[in-house]
């Protein structure tokens, strides 16, 4: 039956390998498949013309029809080109087996350096921690030292602020005994008053061991001066 169906197509395209030229009788080359076969009693055909009716306009399945070539050698090429190709791919990865052995090594020593990278980044990592906590430490020493400066400063100040209402210069002291009544006798005598207070109402002063330096100086300049504006 084969031989019939080759000897059909052979006609029916007529020899040459453009299917768009040629003319093939499906319904012939079908009736031919359909003649009954004692031996092949099993087999049916039925629907097989539809179906090729349906591919005449398949380029590859007009070519192969044209051509006369049995669909099982068609298979049997395919299968060994695909046999070729894994035999050429299993030469290419012997080829290439030593450079994949030597990028093997390569990536197992960038994972050992790529390791201790690791191990030294960590070493780091805890030395910055602990410089951190230093870091913290001096910090909080130097608010603590910046807050001292100012309190002593804030002290300096009112202590240098006390010293100088609180004191009894000498030159004081010789214009309101020696001295004539004068503008800057005036001057001195209205410096006297304003000590004069600062020593009564601060209580702060009152507090003070200097005042029993200070106090007694300063009612005798008050006296002296009360004495020589009466006079």
């Amino acid at each position: 039956m084969d031989e019939i169906a080759t000897n059909k197509l052979g006609h029916s395209f007529g020899g040459t390998n453009d299917s768009h030229n040629s003319v093939f009788d499906l319904g012939a080359f079908v009736g031919d498949l359909n003649v009954e076969d004692t031996s092949s009693e099993d087999i049916s055909l039925e629907g097989l013309e539809q179906e090729l009716q349906e591919c005449k306009n398949d380029d590859v399945v007009a070519n192969i029809l044209s051509k006369g070539t049995k669909l099982r050698e068609y298979t049997k090429g395919v299968e060994n080109n695909l046999r070729q190709v894994e035999l050429d791919s299993i030469q290419d990865y012997i080829e290439e087996s030593d450079n994949l052995v030597s990028l093997h090594d390569q990536i197992r020593d960038c994972d050992s350096i790529l390791s201790q990278m690791e191990t030294l980044l960590g070493g780091f990592q805890a030395e910055i921690g602990s410089i951190s906590s230093d870091i913290k430490i001096l910090q909080e020493k130097s608010m603590d030292m910046g807050l001292k400066l100012k309190n002593r400063k804030v002290a300096e100040s009112k202590l240098a602020k006390f010293v100088e209402d609180i004191i009894v210069p000498p030159r004081m002291i010789d214009i309101i005994v020696d001295g004539e009544v004068n503008d800057e006798y005036m001057r001195t005598l209205e410096i006297l008053s304003k000590k004069l207070k600062f020593v009564e109402v601060d209580p702060m002063v009152k507090t003070s061991k200097s005042l029993k330096d200070v106090q007694p100086e300063l009612e005798r300049l008050r006296q002296k001066a009360v004495s020589k504006v009466v006079a």
